[in-house]
């Protein structure tokens, strides 16, 4: 019998973007896919050894409503960008999901290629 497969790609490297390619993969690894992920241009950040660096904007991010309602010019202000990552990382940790570095590792556990 062939073995079943699954490409993903990646094509965005901050943090929002990160998780989708890395949760599809390591869970399609652990139910015996053959995993491989593509990292485009602006994916390939996911491939760093230090993962600390990835960020998330609030603006622009339609998908990414603020917990408290904020005009968009605030959004542009110095900082939001980091205080928006770390309320994002704060809101997986607390609803324990694993860390991008986490995931990576458990990607590259499993035997997941990553392709650039």
């Amino acid at each position: 019998m062939e073995s079943k497969k699954m490409a993903i790609i990646a094509t965005k490297g901050t943090l929002d973007w990160a998780y989708p390619p890395l949760i599809l993969s390591s869970t399609a690894a652990a139910l015996g896919y053959e995993v491989q992920v593509f990292c485009t241009f602006y994916g390939l950040s996911l491939l760093r050894k230090d993962l600390s660096g990835i960020r998330i904007s609030p603006l622009a991010n339609p998908a990414m409503p603020m917990p408290v309602p904020m005009p968009v010019f605030v959004q542009m202000l110095p900082g939001m960008e980091a205080m928006a990552t770390m309320m994002m990382k704060n809101k997986m940790k607390a609803k324990g999901v694993a860390s991008v570095e986490e995931l990576r590792s458990l990607c590259l556990e499993a035997d997941v290629k990553f392709i650039a």
